[in-house]
């Protein structure tokens, strides 16, 4: 004689709107530590050239490399992780 199935039946959770908060802000801290992980060097080497920049170049010398007088923060990041991905890809052909 065949066993009968089970019957699963599942309570309704409510978590509310503090829940709802609390998760959504899980959701970003966890979104932030994975960007962190992923341009945590490129971050912070921006950070630190933007900073550094101006203090050691002329505005005619940052508008010749960047085209503005002033360096931008995202321009320079894109620099960074785009010789990131380079310098991982001429490694890996290194290593073959």
């Amino acid at each position: 004689m065949p066993m009968p199935i089970p019957e699963f039946r599942f309570r309704s959770m409510r978590i509310g709107p503090l829940g709802v908060a609390v998760a959504g802000l899980t959701l970003l801290a966890a979104g932030a530590v994975m960007l962190l992980l992923l341009f945590g060097k490129a971050l912070l080497l921006s950070a630190v050239v933007s900073w550094v920049w101006p203090r050691v170049f002329s505005p005619e010398f940052t508008r010749v490399i960047f085209g503005t007088e002033t360096i931008s923060f995202w321009k320079v990041l894109l620099l960074f992780v785009l010789a990131g991905v380079v310098v991982s890809l001429l490694r890996r052909r290194r290593e073959r």
